[in-house]
């Protein structure tokens, strides 16, 4: 921390735990045993199917299957292959239905060997290669598809997932895991061998930008509320924007967090025949924000993916300026401050915009993001974005800065002919002062309506003394119209009339702590105070200078935000409440109902809470209904 004395370390805690910091999520790195726990607990050593054990036993190989496993998938082998000969010559469904119980025998015994042998990783992965073979040529060119939720189909799908998991782990260790033109061997010896072809990529970024390919098994979550996964084919996986990259493809207008991950899906495609001697496998990775199905042959599976893990490696990251600096050190976080990318930017989705609160960032929304990423619908209709800011700026600036990064969005749309129906039909979603920041896009506000909170009679002659600079900075933030892309407003524990903590011996230590940058001091303080003296301005709005000032109730800048007009759109209210959910009033520690409640709003919500109601489940779940009704509203026609 580059802050000294007990003071902000005070202010620090006392105000975190007011407003609400995000708590400690992350990941934290998994042991190599335990990977098939990722989803397949029950494909542990010695554990084999059923349907394997008595086909071993029927011929009498359940005893050389512990001692040279190897042995028994080349008698497999070669069973399977006389059962392909008798298809060739018979019309009978039987052989078929032979060969595709022999070749989930050789996948399980496999698989089950691999892991066994797990500390020699040179012999396992050997096994693992073969069980990924044949669970995915079963998978490609066996499975009739005719029951496609078959215990044998489900089994052979996790098989392959979790020997690739294990193939590919293999690989990195080697450094091989995205090259191509070599060849592994397969247990057995002789020239059975695999080769791997060049790597297919479906991702919304040039693979060249991205690093650190690793398997989402490699990792587990910590602090998350919801898993957010879903079951199908292929390896969950995260990959990472190389360090220094701060656009993606086509500059859209927005930053994006550092090092953001891409959550993908590896899947294997093997090309080979069963009696040939070799065979062939590709790499595919996929975009899984976006693709749910994968087609392999003549079937269209079900995409395996993770939202969960990168999102929680994401948030374990550093961030690139920590909370008590972007409030304290108004002007050094000057440069992080705007539109920050979630994820690749989609034109065709609707962009949801978290806008966080006092002492805070954009990390706060973790919890709510992983939870409404867990609902298909939302995946597939929204995108998500968050706007960082200092608190300690006042808020009719950062709001400025909010409405101005929002157009400067829209015009690079516009100006790569790229369409923007589904960025005009915007959501923000704003907690605490971050709330006050989403109402300003939505307000009018006029030279007048300064005038008045200013109390001179022509605005003019106050910004006829400012430099130009300083009266396109003062123009910008009092003189605006509602942000056209805005449609619908989520207000969470938003102090519209204030907050009385902002008055008390904690909000002027923290307003005493901020430092706002030296030339806006020096150029607007001076002159505003030069104007108080010759009777032009009201005492009162030199109290104004802070973010946390702003909260106080008889703000003379939050009286005029409350004034001002809001567009005629959508917005809704989520409120807490320490005592009781679902009873207007009382206050969630910080916020009293009174300040959050607005009249207007189209649903309001009450839930038991503390001040970190946008991590409360309840309050989640009320964004998501909102959101999907937002959705339904706008129609198929932003997809």
């Amino acid at each position: 921390m580059r802050f000294a004395g007990g003071h902000v370390l005070l202010c620090a805690l006392v105000l975190g735990a007011a407003f609400g910091c995000a708590s400690d999520i992350g990941v934290e790195k998994n042991p190599p045993e335990a990977r098939q726990l990722y989803g397949a607990d029950d494909l542990t050593p010695g554990h084999l199917s059923p349907g394997t054990v008595n086909l071993l036993g029927n011929f009498l190989l359940t005893d050389l299957c512990e001692k040279d496993p190897a042995a028994v998938l080349l008698r497999l082998e070669e069973l399977c292959k006389q059962e392909s000969y008798r298809l060739h010559r018979s019309t009978s469904p039987e052989p078929k239905d032979r060969i595709r119980e022999f070749v989930c025998a050789m996948a399980d015994t496999a698989l089950a060997s691999g892991l066994r042998f797990r500390r020699d990783p040179d012999r396992s992965s050997r096994y693992f290669l073969a069980a990924a073979l044949y669970s995915g040529v079963y998978l490609k060119d066996l499975d009739d598809g005719e029951d496609p939720y078959s215990e044998e189909r489900i089994r052979l799908i996790r098989i392959c997932n979790l020997a690739t998991t294990e193939l590919y782990s293999y690989l990195k260790d080697r450094h091989l895991e995205r090259r191509s033109g070599f060849e592994l061997p397969l247990p057995g010896g002789g020239n059975r061998q695999v080769t791997f072809m060049p790597s297919v990529y479906e991702l919304p970024v040039p693979v060249e930008a991205l690093t650190s390919f690793t398997p989402c098994a490699d990792y587990r979550t910590r602090n998350l509320t919801h898993v957010t996964r879903t079951a199908g084919f292929g390896v969950p996986m995260v990959a990472e924007l190389k360090p220094g990259v701060l656009h993606v493809g086509k500059d859209v207008g927005a930053r994006i967090i550092p090092g953001m991950p891409i959550a993908l899906t590896l899947v294997p495609v093997f090309h080979c025949d069963l009696a040939a001697a070799t065979a062939g496998v590709e790499f595919r990775y996929i975009y899984s924000r976006t693709a749910t199905h994968v087609e392999l042959g003549r079937h269209r599976l079900p995409l395996c993916s993770d939202f969960s893990t990168p999102l929680a490696k994401a948030v374990s990251r550093p961030p690139m300026i920590d909370f008590l600096e972007r409030t304290f050190r108004v002007g050094e976080a000057d440069q992080f401050t705007g539109l920050y990318h979630f994820e690749p930017f989609d034109p065709g989705r609707i962009p949801v915009v978290f806008v966080h609160g006092l002492m805070s960032d954009a990390r706060t929304w973790s919890q709510m993001l992983n939870t409404l990423l867990h609902d298909r619908t939302l995946r597939s209709r929204y995108q998500f974005l968050g706007f960082a800011y200092s608190s300690g700026s006042p808020v009719f600036f950062s709001a400025a800065r909010l409405r101005r990064e929002l157009a400067d969005l829209r015009r690079h749309l516009v100006e790569q002919q790229l369409p923007t129906d589904a960025f005009d039909k915007m959501v923000l979603i704003g907690h605490s002062m971050g709330g006050l920041l989403s109402r300003l896009q939505i307000c009018r506000c006029s030279g007048k309506d300064v005038a008045a909170i200013l109390k001179v009679k022509d605005i003019d002659e106050v910004k006829g003394q400012f430099t130009p600079e300083a009266q396109k900075r003062f123009d910008e933030a009092s003189e605006f119209e509602p942000s056209p892309s805005v449609k619908r407003v989520i207000f969470i524990a938003v102090p519209h009339r204030g907050s009385r903590i902002a008055e008390s011996w904690v909000g002027g230590l923290g307003t005493s702590l901020i430092r706002l940058p030296e030339k806006l001091v020096r150029r607007n303080l001076q002159i505003l105070q030069d104007l108080v003296r010759r009777g032009k301005v009201s005492p009162d709005f030199l109290d104004s200078r802070t973010g946390i000032d702003n909260l106080r109730p008889d703000d003379p800048m939050l009286k005029l935000l409350g004034a001002l007009p809001m567009a005629g759109i959508s917005y809704h209210s989520v409120i807490g409440n320490r005592e009781r959910e679902g009873t207007p009033g009382g206050s969630d520690g910080v916020v009293p109902y009174e300040s959050s409640h607005l009249d207007g709003a189209e649903s309001e919500l009450v839930v038991r809470s503390g001040h970190s109601v946008h991590r409360n489940p309840l309050a989640i779940q009320e964004v998501r209904r909102i959101l999907l009704l937002h959705a339904a509203k706008c129609g198929r026609s932003s997809k």
